[in-house]
Parts: C-alpha cells; structure tokens; sequence
C-alpha cells in the first residue's frame, strides 16, 4: 500500500481527494522549477538552442504534439489528467478568490457521492503507482526514452522548459503569455523571463524591454533587471526556497478547502501529506524542503489568513 494511500484512510474522501492533487501540483510544479534551472530531465540535458527556432515555438503547438508522442505508448491517462489538473486550477483559484466560502453538501449528495469519491481517489492511487513505476525506469526505457528526447530534441525542451511549466506555475499557454508580452506587461514579460531567460535575445520581447527602461516606471524595469538576474542560474538554496514557497501555497489551498468543506485537517496532517508523496516517490523519510515543521505551519497558516484578509477588504469598504 501507498504512504498517500495510507495517509487518506480515516478522511473524508472528496478532502482527500483534492488535497493529494493539490498536493502532486505542488510536486510537478517544483520539478517543472529543477527542469528549468538545469534545462535537464532525469539525467539528460538540453543543449542551448538555435534562437530563432526556439522563439519559432511560442506560437506552435509542435511542443504538444512531441510530447505527446513521447508519451502515448506510457500512458492511457494523459487526456484524463490534464482536465483534472484544470479542474483543480479552476477550484484552487476560486478557493483564492474566496477563501471564506464553505462548501455545503446535502445529505442525499454525501450519501449519492461517497462512493464516487472513493473509486476517484482509487483510480488517484493507480496512477500514482503507475507514474512511480515509470519514474523508477529501467535501463532499457531509460534509453528508449533519451533516443525519442534527442529525436525531437528542441520541441521536446521547449515543452519541458517552457510549455509545461508556464503551464503548471501560471496556468497559461506560453503562447499567451507572449503575446500579452508583446503589449508591454510587465507582469507578462516578468514571467517569461522566470519561465525562459533565453526570451532577451527575443528582439520583440527586448524592444518591449527597452521601452519600459525609457518609458514605462522605473519599479517596473527594476523587476524585470531582477527577474533577469535570477535566471538561469540559481543557488541550491534558492532553489529549495522556491520549492518550499510552491508547497506552502498549496498547503494553504489544502487547508482553507478542507475547512470550507467543515472537515478541516490539522497542520501535522498536510505536512504528513507531503512526506507521504515523498515516501512513495523519493524513498525518503519526510519531504526534504519542508526543513522547519514550525515555520511550515506558521506559513501555511498565515498564506491562508491573509488570503481570506484580502478577500474581505472590498466588503468592509462597503
């Protein structure tokens, strides 16, 4: 049996539900953060790039296509987690937006969804152990997998370097996001240089770039100069801290959802979820990025709070 699987026994099925995804976001997402700052995937590492094919991409839906093939023979989900993964960005978001709301359910709903809720977390389980499996390659796929990574070598890094993690980390298409970019949002331009530090040799993004330096706001171009300076390169430390900073907002998501929903888990319970995850996947202990239990409470609780101080201030201006 699973640590996750383990972790769920006792809670109510639809908290254990969304929490154990909310909680595998969290995971994707950091592991979108290492792909990117290493430009590497398990152990195989993307060369630089020829620019004007790379930039060639942000429109093209080639990056999809190619993972898309890469994994068609490995899994019969991919259609079925992606609109899962949507669905839980959509609630998440909502959640943020009013993290005071309580989710109410009849009694005739409980008793009809139960069982529903439980063959869901079931089918969670299968493929949690099914994506286990395929992390845990054996040499011979491990090989078959790095000949199809080098067949379709820059399509394939853009989508992991690119596409899947503005994806996971800002909800939107990369193609999106550069097109908002190219009418000088700062907050666009700013995640795009996250996301792909390549993106300042883009002459369209650097022409926006320079006209916020001699016509927009100096605390504007000020964050994109930041934005600039962290990337590609970052400290081990940094880089935990931004793990650790993905795994406390969605800590707080978990904790307001279970709490809307009158089946509140307590903070050593969502800790233990993510040491579960890391049980099952890592073969660790507990989850390494979560150093200080303390301060992992204290965080999650104060994401939460604030969340539900922000969502309050309109009515109170009322």
């Amino acid at each position: 049996m699973l640590a996750v699987e383990k972790w769920a026994q006792g809670k109510n099925p639809v908290i254990a539900f969304f929490a154990i995804n909310l909680a595998l976001v969290a995971r994707m997402q950091c592991e979108a953060l290492r792909h990117i700052k290493e430009r590497r995937i398990f152990d195989y590492h993307f060369p630089l790039p020829d620019f004007p094919s790379w930039f060639a991409l942000y429109p093209s839906r080639k990056p999809l296509f190619a993972y898309k093939r890469l994994i068609s023979h490995s899994s019969e989900f991919i259609a079925e987690q992606i609109d899962l993964m949507t669905e839980i960005r959509k609630f998440e978001k909502e959640l943020k937006n009013d993290p005071a709301m309580v989710i109410k359910f009849s009694v005739q709903e409980v008793e009809t969804s139960l069982a529903m809720w439980r063959d869901m977390c079931s089918k969670t389980f299968t493929e949690i152990q099914d994506e286990i499996l395929k992390t845990r390659m054996h040499p011979e796929m491990e090989i078959a997998f790095k000949t199809a990574l080098l067949k379709d070598e820059l399509t394939l890094s853009f989508y992991f370097l690119v596409y899947a993690p503005c994806l996971l980390l800002y909800g939107v298409s990369p193609s999106k996001l550069y097109h908002k970019a190219l009418s000088r949002d700062v907050n666009a331009i700013e995640k795009l240089l996250k996301i792909d530090p390549l993106i300042l040799h883009d002459p369209a993004i650097g022409y926006q770039i320079q006209s916020i330096r001699l016509k927009g706001k100096a605390n504007d171009y000020d964050r994109l100069l930041t934005a600039i300076s962290k990337n590609p390169t970052v400290s081990y430390k940094d880089m935990r801290k931004e793990r650790k900073t993905i795994k406390t907002d969605h800590g707080a998501s978990i904790y307001a959802l279970a709490k809307a929903a009158r089946n509140p888990l307590q903070m050593p319970q969502i800790r233990s979820l993510y040491d579960a995850l890391a049980k099952d996947f890592d073969g660790a202990m507990q989850d390494t990025d979560i150093t200080s239990p303390e301060g992992f409470d204290k965080t999650v609780k104060t994401k939460a709070a604030a969340r539900q101080e922000k969502n309050q201030k309109p009515e109170k201006q009322k």
